[in-house]
């Protein structure tokens, strides 16, 4: 019975023992679950923070893309009124020209409108002055009757 005793005693240490270091072990384990606990804590905060950073690039996403859309409408609306007025500006490219040439064409008649005046004025002064000579010549035959 003293082996027994003895065997148990020694036994019961040895739980003693085991169960002290299980204590140890478990404290160990709790240190360490609680430094999870916080890191879990941490990355919880750090993905919280992330999820919103998303949530806000994914609004200014939104945005950006609905300014190119608006962007992109101006650029067209631009294209057309572009268009428009190249097509606006070749027409008058062409009255221009038209009008140049009709210019030259009054020009030139101008030009031979002023000639014919000179070349009339030139006339009517010979004209003026053969009148003149019959004139006085009709004097002198009046007064010679």
């Amino acid at each position: 019975m003293n082996d027994q005793i003895q065997d148990l005693q020694h036994r019961l240490a040895q739980a003693e023992l085991r169960a002290s270091e299980l204590f140890d072990v478990n404290a160990q384990l709790q240190r360490n679950a609680d430094k999870l606990k916080q890191a879990n804590a941490a990355l919880n905060s750090d993905l919280n923070a992330k999820i919103e950073d998303i949530q806000n690039l994914e609004h200014e996403c939104e945005e950006a893309v609905t300014k190119c859309r608006e962007f992109q409408h101006k650029n067209e609306q631009l294209a057309e009124n572009m268009a428009a007025l190249t097509t606006q500006k070749a027409d008058v490219d062409k009255q221009v020209a038209v009008l140049s040439h009709e210019l030259e064409t009054t020009k030139a008649e101008l030009k031979t409108a002023q000639d014919k005046v000179a070349f009339l004025t030139d006339e009517n002064k010979v004209i003026l002055q053969e009148k003149a000579v019959i004139q006085g010549q009709f004097k002198q035959l009046q007064s010679s009757l």
